[in-house]
């Protein structure tokens, strides 16, 4: 039950991370049944929307995502899930690189000397947190494991990202995110005193999971499991297996996304997403309802981020969780 939850977890949070990238690139062309507001179709909002936040070197920024988890199982883990969502809330800020902004949708942490970031995450289910978070500042990042410090080794932190990557990636797939939209409408409104345009985009989920099927038979994807631990022998497995693959295609049932773009900056100023992905079939399917908010504010305002003192080497870390997962018989 584990394994299944944490792949329906993680199929949920790529396809609403590829249903962002693609919905929030601004398409050429207005989508099947756009409208218009203040004179301005949904795709030249968000194309003047998308200019401006390459522009933002900084920000701050809050969310919360809900995970709730049902089963067509008798068993108690089953009954459990479905009693229990998981709900993970993430703030922090972040600057010092041009487009900062893209980096942080595309769930990304920025990296270099002149990147600056701090964030936290909680993730709760039940009377049950776990509590994480990292530093980045002067080109080091240390992550925080329920309140104690860890350093990352220089070189170790990841890659940068950003939601136009994103997108630009998936198109040397053969993939167009901007053909992800089966239709968007726009409406003005007012948020927290000033006007916005709020822009809400209904997901073509056949042609999104096609394609996210698509860019996992990959041969780029079969290239990065070679080097990727058990994930990777999982993937290969997957790749292997065509009715899984064709499951994979289904298993997003429903999925929109909400903008709130500021009428004069053009910046977005808060997201939502909404999905419903389901998983097998009788009494071993499994339903996931996914609700996340974002709002972002604090643009181009200065960061500062202290480096935390007495942090660990991140081996303690690691090699502690490992011991964990070996001792009490849980595979990640």
């Amino acid at each position: 039950m584990r394994k299944l939850l944490l792949s329906a977890i993680g199929v949920g949070l790529l396809a609403a991370a590829l249903l962002v990238a693609g919905c929030g690139s601004g398409a050429s062309s207005p989508a099947a049944g756009s409208t218009t507001a203040g004179g301005m179709t949904v795709a030249q909002i968000m194309a003047r929307s998308q200019q401006a936040m390459a522009k933002v070197s900084s920000l701050s920024f809050a969310g919360d995502a809900t995970f709730k988890i049902s089963s067509n199982g008798a068993s108690a883990s089953a009954l459990l899930l479905g009693q229990q969502p998981i709900v993970v809330h993430v703030a922090g800020k972040a600057g010092g690189v041009a487009g900062v902004a893209g980096a942080v949708t595309a769930t990304k942490a920025t990296t270099g000397k002149a990147a600056r970031a701090d964030v936290t995450m909680t993730v709760k289910t039940g009377s049950q947190a776990v509590a994480v978070g990292f530093k980045t500042v002067g080109g080091r990042t240390w992550v925080d494991f329920q309140g104690a410090w860890y350093a990352v080794p220089p070189g170790k932190s990841g890659a940068t990202g950003s939601g136009a990557g994103a997108v630009k990636g998936a198109s040397g797939l053969g993939i167009d995110p901007a053909k992800w939209a089966a239709s968007s409408t726009v409406t003005t409104e007012q948020l927290n005193g000033a006007s916005v345009y709020h822009v809400v985009t209904k997901a073509d989920t056949a042609k999104i999971m096609s394609d996210f099927v698509k860019a996992l038979s990959s041969s780029a994807a079969s290239k990065a499991a070679g080097s990727a631990g058990n994930a990777g022998a999982e993937l290969n497995l997957l790749q292997h297996n065509p009715a899984l693959l064709n499951g994979l295609k289904k298993a997003l049932a429903s999925a929109s996304v909400e903008e709130w773009v500021d009428a004069t900056s053009f910046r977005l100023v808060k997201g939502a997403l909404d999905a419903h992905l389901h998983f097998g079939s009788g009494q071993s399917a499994t339903g996931v309802g996914v609700h996340a908010v974002l709002t972002l504010g604090g643009f181009n305002e200065p960061v500062r981020v202290a480096a935390p003192a007495h942090a660990k080497p991140l081996k303690q870390l690691t090699n502690g969780l490992s011991g964990l997962s070996v001792g009490s018989g849980v595979g990640l």
